[in-house]
């Protein structure tokens, strides 16, 4: 099976805010709709224009794909899910951020943040879960 192309860049604020609402969506989407489905969540009053520029620069960065739509407009789908960008951009900043050391961000975390007892938890199960599978490889 192809392997699906990763983003070529990071994605800005804005570029990430456009892809939260394009993987929200159970189809693609004209860039009307893009715009409309922002202006709903109220963080932006975007401008046509600018958001038709932006699908433009997600599909040179290989994220999404555009399609001919209904009359002459334009359809936009993801090429790269949701998990494949968070990934992708989490593996950047650890290496920018920490020189690729998953653990200093783990300590930074958990000294500035208040997580839950449960949140806690969960991090935990998931540690012992890949303590569990690094002993099952050797």
């Amino acid at each position: 099976m192809p392997r699906k192309p990763k983003p070529t860049k990071r994605l800005t604020d804005l570029e990430l805010e456009i892809m939260q609402v394009v993987w929200a969506s159970d189809g693609p989407l004209t860039v009307r709709e893009v715009v409309e489905r922002l202006a709903a969540r109220g963080t932006r009053e975007p401008a046509y224009t600018t958001i038709q520029t932006m699908l433009n620069i997600l599909c040179k960065k290989r994220v999404l794909r555009s399609q001919p739509g209904p009359g002459r407009a334009h359809e936009y789908r993801p090429i790269v899910s949701r998990d494949e960008a968070t990934s992708s951009m989490t593996r950047e900043f650890v290496e920018r951020l920490f020189g690729g050391e998953v653990q200093p961000l783990f300590a930074e975390l958990l000294g500035h943040e208040s997580l839950r007892r449960e949140e806690l938890e969960e991090l935990k199960r998931l540690i012992e879960s890949q303590l569990d599978d690094e002993e099952g490889q050797e």
